[in-house]
């Protein structure tokens, strides 16, 4: 799941979940005032982030009071784009992503210890 800057500064939002009632939820136009609060974030906007979201997956909306509930928990749309760029960015190969990161940095003896322990410790696909 792919979350624009938009979408993932309502989504934080919510995931922080200080804003939401007992129930998990907020009225849409309670959030979009205290978007506007904390980001500027207009009325409008905010309604075209909500819609998108929406669409996506990542929120409920209940009616009659334009109620919203984030229903993606953060981890998972995490998750979700972190594989979306492997697959984009890197052909989906995890080899690529460390090349990527490990071309661009040195790393101490250390660090190559506790990669091997993690690979040892990997569960492998058959």
């Amino acid at each position: 799941m792919e979350l624009s800057h938009g979408e993932l500064m309502v989504m934080e939002m919510l995931w922080d979940g200080e804003c939401l009632d007992d129930n998990g939820e907020i009225q849409a136009l309670e959030l979009s005032k205290l978007l506007y609060k904390k980001y500027g974030m207009g009325k409008t906007s905010c309604y075209t982030f909500f819609g998108r979201l929406l669409e996506k997956g990542a929120i409920t909306r209940r009616y009659p009071k334009y109620t919203l509930k984030p229903i993606v928990s953060r981890e998972e749309a995490l998750k979700k784009q972190r594989e979306e760029a492997i697959e984009m960015l890197f052909q989906g190969s995890i080899i690529n992503v460390c090349r990527a990161f490990l071309s661009e940095k040195k790393v101490t003896k250390k660090d190559i210890q506790e990669m091997r322990d993690f690979i040892d410790n990997f569960e492998v696909e058959e």
